[in-house]
């Protein structure tokens, strides 16, 4: 599976909230001292070929899917790229 696909199951088939701010999108990023960045799946708009839309306030941020290192749902991983 890919991680678009994986991205897009999770935030279709999630039908409660609550449920779904158990998940967390790990990315990679060069700013941040720890080398990456967790993203609440609540926070994103929705996910393409290319990017991963995160939306903040009236803002929309495009995250290259590249960038995707994980999904963690209550702290467990349920998917990690091929690395």
């Amino acid at each position: 599976m890919r991680i678009k696909d994986a991205i897009n199951k999770i935030l279709w088939t999630t039908k409660e909230r609550e449920e779904l701010e158990k998940y967390q999108l790990i990315i990679t990023d060069r700013v941040d001292p720890m080398g990456y960045k967790e993203i609440p799946f609540t926070n994103i708009s929705h996910v393409d070929n290319n990017y991963v839309y995160i939306k903040s306030g009236e803002n929309v941020t495009a995250i290259p899917i590249h960038r995707v290192i994980k999904i963690v749902k209550c702290g467990e991983e349920i998917y990690t790229r091929k690395t």
